[in-house]
């Protein structure tokens, strides 16, 4: 059976009102060789007149690039409600398929293939998640497109590429059953240092998931332009951030159980 008629794909969206980058993402979600059936947009919007804008912009995608074959729904989130692993795992609520897709609304898939690339890896029942690479995007600062670079280099010159298994919400596909067994942890800022900015439930998802006995996969294929635009100090800061944010993850005992008001909390949302 074609990947295309095994598969129905939800892709959830999170943003912060219209990202510069999210008209070229839904562009570039159109044209894949396998189209999404439903978007989830969860929107951490700044006020009323910036939702309207949204909900404007999702109904001209819907009919002028997917020609209305396509399910829309804005999840609003409001700012004392936002959290990293919250506003995933609304998304995820909200997804109507077993495969889901999750990125940001300045995040950019490298190829009309994208999609397939990644869902091919789920022909394997054990395979739960997969992630790519991120590429600097051309809006990126120097500092960002000389660590892609040497860090490019390596992965060419070791041979490693292979022997990655994180997963990040950047760019990630998942089993939804899984999502389920194990939710992104509303809780880890509580408990993590630098959580609350840096997120890291999705690094967390992909060890717990290892530690069930479920497989992650990093495809190459499956990379997005992704960048901050920082200057030199923010990126060092966030690179050595993140370095421990994901050494105090892995310290975790494993398995263990996850937090989400997800289940338990109503929310408003537009079916567009």
């Amino acid at each position: 059976m074609k990947i295309k008629e095994q598969f129905r794909i939800s892709v959830v969206i999170r943003t912060r009102d219209l990202e510069k980058g999210i008209t070229h993402l839904m562009k570039t979600l159109s044209l894949q060789t396998i189209r999404p059936s439903q978007l989830v947009v969860v929107d951490n919007y700044s006020n009323e007149e910036k939702l309207e804008e949204m909900k404007a912009f999702l109904y001209e995608t819907k009919k002028i690039l997917f020609e209305n074959h396509i399910s829309i729904m804005l999840v609003p989130l409001l700012n004392h409600d936002f959290s990293h692993p919250y506003s995933t795992n609304l998304g995820l609520f909200y997804a109507e398929n077993e495969v889901v897709c999750i990125t940001n609304g300045h995040s950019l898939p490298i190829s009309q293939n994208w999609l397939e690339n990644g869902l091919a890896h789920f022909r394997d029942p054990s395979v739960v998640g997969v992630s790519g690479y991120f590429h600097p995007s051309l809006n990126a600062s120097i500092w960002e497109k000389v660590h892609s670079f040497l860090w490019a280099t390596s992965k060419e010159t070791t041979n490693t590429s292979g022997k990655d298994h994180f997963f990040s919400t950047i760019n990630g596909l998942l089993r939804k059953s899984c999502w389920r067994e194990y939710p992104f942890d509303e809780n880890l800022p509580n408990i993590v240092a630098g959580s609350a900015r840096y997120g890291g439930e999705d690094y967390d998802w992909g060890l717990e998931m290892i530690a069930r006995g479920y497989k992650i996969v990093v495809e190459p294929k499956f990379d997005v332009y992704h960048s901050h635009n920082e200057g030199f100090s923010p990126f060092i800061s966030r690179r050595i951030a993140y370095q421990r944010l994901r050494g105090n993850i892995k310290r975790f005992r494993r398995p263990r159980e996850s937090f989400t008001k997800v289940f338990n909390f109503e929310n408003s949302v537009y079916e567009l």
